[in-house]
């Protein structure tokens, strides 16, 4: 190779070096007074579309297909920004204030004992659901023990992940295909019947995948006590993982063009949660954190099953203390 060639490739690669810098799209979320990264940020942006940020809060600025985004997440105020007003890769929020006394308390060195109740698990696929990337669902956890203070020491979450394939004799069987999806717990207040303000916690994530038929998840750490009325346990579909468990950020829809245009269908993503439709009230609410006014509804496994009532039934260990 000659000296020419040589000298023409480097002034090449220093005219090209400001490009490859205006093309980085990578936004770190942070705390505005600490400058800690912010895990797990809800980002909603155009029709009920939007993302969440990674552990390490940084999101794909190329991801937003609108001119401006609403960044909210527990403990943080809610910041609408327009997309060309970031600078240097970067969005702070503010921190706010958002402790629940009732619910949360110092520990109890008293005698308790445990109470147990039993998650619903049919193991049948088409009756089970299965949550939308952005979609949350919130499960009542009733205080039955009157007077006395009741610790949640553990949930169990039900899921079934064998769907029908075929077998090379042309038979159906039932197997595990592999995934990965992470969800977020929240918590929620019992505001007559629905979830209601959200009680703050350290963030808890879990991960599913195709092997996971029940996730206990331990709460103690977390000194959650019940109030008088009970409080929602909440799962958030955050989207896909890779094999190490990091959020893969993608689109919460799948697009297919038809005779009228582009139509866009919710990704429902693996795993499935078992439908209870045994217990004589509602006591499970859904929505979306993509849309505007994050309204909770009463949730149904499809349209052609609302003449029952459909519920997801978590197990729970709780600690009863006496008085």
């Amino acid at each position: 190779m000659n000296f020419k060639y040589i000298v023409l490739s480097l002034c090449f690669l220093l005219k090209l070096s400001p490009i490859i810098g205006q093309n980085e799209t990578i936004v770190t979320v942070s705390d505005q007074l600490t400058a800690q990264p912010i895990a797990y940020v809800n980002i909603s942006f155009g029709d009920k579309d939007g993302i969440y940020t990674d552990k390490n809060g940084q999101f794909d600025l190329s991801l937003i297909a609108s001119d401006r985004m609403q960044l909210s997440v527990l403990g943080f105020e809610t910041k609408t920004i327009f997309v060309d007003s970031i600078k240097q890769q970067l969005i702070g929020l503010d921190p706010i204030e958002t402790m629940l006394e009732e619910v949360l308390l110092s520990d109890k060195k008293r005698k308790f004992k445990t109470e147990k109740t039993k998650s619903i698990n049919d193991k049948d696929f088409l009756n089970s659901y299965r949550n939308p990337i952005g979609s949350e669902i919130a499960c009542l956890i009733e205080n039955n023990f009157s007077g006395m203070d009741v610790q949640i020491k553990s949930v169990t979450i039900p899921s079934y992940n064998k769907t029908m394939d075929f077998s090379g004799k042309k038979k159906q069987v039932l197997k595990r295909h592999p995934f990965a999806t992470l969800y977020s717990i929240g918590f929620y207040t019992n505001e007559n019947g629905l979830p209601g303000n959200e009680i703050t916690t350290e963030s808890i994530t879990i991960l599913f995948d195709e092997k996971t038929d029940q996730l206990k998840i331990d709460l103690e750490q977390h000194q959650i006590y019940l109030p008088k009325n009970g409080l929602y346990i909440a799962l958030l579909n955050l989207g896909p993982a890779d094999v190490e468990g990091n959020l893969i950020p993608t689109s919460p829809f799948y697009e297919k063009e038809t005779k009228e245009g582009l139509y866009k269908f919710p990704k429902h993503i693996k795993p499935y949660f078992p439908v209870n439709y045994s217990e004589s009230k509602n006591n499970t609410y859904s929505r979306s954190r993509f849309d505007n006014d994050k309204t909770w509804t009463l949730f149904y496994l499809n349209e052609h099953k609302k003449d029952r009532i459909n519920n997801i039934t978590l197990g729970t260990e709780l600690k009863v203390f006496e008085d």
